[in-house]
């Protein structure tokens, strides 16, 4: 707080409490003192929040040099002498430590935000924080009176612009130690592209993308199904650090239907292991035949969907894009083309279908997702997703609008800013939608009667309100969403809000279509993702157990219990559960009657090690992982001139000054000066 606002404060609540005092309270004697108590209670809180600096005590030893030590993962990879670099990070920080600086280990649980470490105690710590964020701890070493700052890490930082943005803002010297052992060499196995859903008698077709820098100039790549060898590649070595390869692969042996675990491992240890490998579950023949989308002409929009959709429905997703007049590509679980990484607009790959297996496809969908509809794809969209309970619409005529019973004008160009959401059926999960700052969409179709309108939009953001998305019900109770408008990938395109809008609105509607009819014979209970991030709670998504409560156990690849207790899922229908360590899970979950009795997130979800889980009776079981595969050790290190800020000032300029924070006294004065105005208080009558 400044100095001149915190002055004026305490002058304006000084007048308020003597009028109190001396014209609403009785007159009791010693009121006066009753009065300086409470400013300078007052006083005190304000002087805390302002938090100026106080010279320490004279005589008394006071350190302002502190160490930031990184325990991220990556300070376990080999340096270039063949001994972990932690080892060499620790010997450093204790080295300091008996110079007269104070340890602070940031990364580590539970050292998140910085916490003091007993140079002792470094020997017993391992560095397991997934990501090095050390920001944080240099406003907790601020805070206890640091003035010199050296970081012990690897310089893989992830937040240097934060770093040096609190250097500057709390005024301390920072500086990263050179003497840290640099890491070797590292390569990674850092994507590994799969489609999520196979059928059981076909090829199944993928890539492996190796990132790093390796010393040799090719890497093997080991591909396992359910831990058995399925083929072994051999790729061209990256060239240099940040440069990436990639290979394409076929598993030709037919694979048994349900959940099948498929990873790609090098097959030389390297200087970081935890990066070496990349784990995708697909499901084959999977009784769940999920939603289906189909892109009859090039858009951006299937890019961005496809994966939001897969994330807020937990449903098996397929994609398909157009690649010839009977060819449809498949589209990767992150949107792009299994054989193109960088999206869906590359050549044909192998990973492709003609139009009558489309149709197969799309008749076993529950949800149907067709883009690019127009007057030629009409009659087969009618007939191949005849049997959908739900079908969304993304027409670019009005033929295409009629292929969801809109009836629809031709298509108005320019820039349709978003300017309201109507009263529908999925007003409560839009909840707040806020407009301002997203992107305009392109165009938007007319229709004569926009009722069943979600999203208004407006030309120029002051024409006449258009709808640019209507959900009706067809006949037989189907669900049906006509997308009038162009562009709604603008929104997903950026980061921060407009992307959060894009997975909100498409959630809602991705839900509403679910609605009608469930894609499995009662309630489902699956992760949000198959393959989770390590460090981090697993999400669930419970189907038709929104507000309910769920059964839920989960083994590891022993057979031991890990996780056995019941879960109160969200209104959104949505749980989670605490982190677990890297491997393969099994889970079995049931919805819990409401009459029988439970502890929802119950403290003592973690079942001892080693006890079996006995079967149950459950609505849905299955797999997951979590992967311990993390980017750090692929990031670039930082400069170690980057890293340095305020060295121009000679560490002997500092007075020898503490945070007025850091000392106990204000705090003492503040509680002293309540307590003695409440038991004046009392002693004179006054309430």
């Amino acid at each position: 707080m400044p100095l001149l606002p915190a002055l004026a404060l305490l002058v304006l609540a000084g007048g308020f409490f003597a009028w109190v005092y001396y014209r609403r309270e009785f007159a009791v004697r010693g009121r006066a003192l009753l009065l300086a108590a409470r400013l300078l209670a007052l006083a005190g809180v304000l002087a805390i929040l302002w938090n100026p600096d106080v010279p320490a005590a004279a005589g008394r030893a006071v350190s302002e040099r502190f160490v930031i030590l990184d325990a991220s993962a990556s300070m376990s990879a080999l340096s270039t002498t063949g001994e972990p670099v932690w080892a060499s990070a620790t010997a450093r920080a204790r080295a300091m430590a008996q110079e007269g600086a104070r340890v602070l280990v940031a990364g580590a649980e539970p050292f998140g935000a910085g916490l003091a470490a007993h140079p002792d105690s470094l020997a017993t710590l391992s560095p397991s924080g997934h990501e090095s964020v050390l920001a944080p701890a240099l406003g907790t070493a601020a805070e206890a009176g640091a003035r010199e700052i050296v970081l012990v890490t690897d310089r893989r930082v992830a937040d240097p612009v934060a770093v040096a943005a609190a250097a500057r803002r709390l005024g301390v010297r920072v500086e990263a130690d050179s003497a840290v052992a640099a890491p070797a060499p590292n390569l990674a196995v850092s994507r590994l592209v799969l489609p999520a859903a196979a059928d059981s008698g076909r090829a199944l077709r993928g890539t492996v993308h190796i990132e790093g820098r390796a010393s040799d100039d090719s890497v093997d790549v080991v591909v396992t199904v359910d831990g058995r060898v399925a083929q072994l590649l051999r790729l061209p070595a990256p060239a240099a650090a940040g440069e990436t390869t990639s290979a394409p692969f076929v598993l030709l042996g037919s694979l048994s239907p349900g959940p099948r675990r498929v990873s790609a491992r090098l097959t030389a240890p390297d200087s970081y292991p935890p990066d070496d490998q990349r784990v995708r579950i697909v499901h084959v023949d999977a009784q769940d035949a999920g939603i289906v989308l189909v892109s009859f002409a090039p858009d951006w929009e299937p890019r961005f969907l496809l994966p939001v959709l897969r994330q807020v429905t937990g449903l098996p997703v397929r994609g398909y894009v157009r690649a010839g007049p009977n060819r449809f590509q498949a589209m990767g679980d992150d949107g792009g083309a299994p054989g193109a990484p960088g999206g869906t607009t590359g050549p044909p790959g192998p990973l492709a279908v003609d139009r009558a297996e489309l149709e197969r496809r799309i008749g076993q969908a529950v949800v149907v997702v067709a883009m690019g509809v127009d007057a030629s794809e009409r009659e087969f969209l009618d007939r191949a997703a005849g049997r959908a309970s739900g079908l969304a619409v993304f027409p670019t005529d009005a033929d295409g609008a009629a292929a969801g019973g809109v009836a629809a004008g031709e298509p108005e160009g320019g820039e349709w800013y978003a300017s309201a959401a109507p009263a529908s059926p999925i007003s409560v999960e839009l909840g707040q939608f806020l407009y301002g700052g997203l992107p305009p969409l392109s165009e938007v179709l007319p229709v004569a009667d926009p009722g069943g309108g979600v999203l208004e939009v407006r030309l120029g953001g002051t024409g006449e309100p258009r709808p640019a998305l209507i959900l009706r019900r067809a006949a037989g109770g189907r669900r049906v969403v006509v997308v009038l408008a162009r562009g709604f990938w603008r929104w997903a395109f950026r980061d921060g809000e407009p992307r959060d809008r894009y997975r909100l609105l498409w959630g809602a509607v991705g839900g509403w279509l679910l609605g009608g009819e469930s894609a499995t014979a009662g309630a489902d209970v699956s992760p949000e993702t198959w393959v989770a991030p390590p460090g981090r709670p697993v999400r669930w998504r419970a189907r038709d157990i929104e507000g309910g409560e769920v059964r839920l156990s989960v083994t590891d690849s022993t057979g031991a219990a890990v996780l056995d207790s019941t879960w109160t899922v969200s209104p959104t229908g949505v749980f989670a559960t605490p982190a677990l360590p890297p491997g393969p899970y099994r889970y079995a979950a049931e919805p819990v009657d409401p009459g029988e009795s439970g502890a929802p997130n119950a403290a003592d979800a973690v079942g001892p090690p080693g006890a079996p889980v006995a079967p149950a009776p459950a609505a849905t079981a299955g797999l997951f992982e979590v992967e311990s595969f993390t980017r750090e050790a692929l990031r670039r290190p930082v400069e170690a001139p980057r890293l340095a800020f305020g060295l121009a000032a000679s560490p002997a300029s500092h007075r020898r000054v503490r945070p007025l924070r850091t000392f106990p006294w204000p705090y003492l004065v503040v509680l002293a000066a309540l307590c003695a105005e409440w038991a004046g208080r009392r002693r004179a009558g006054l309430r």
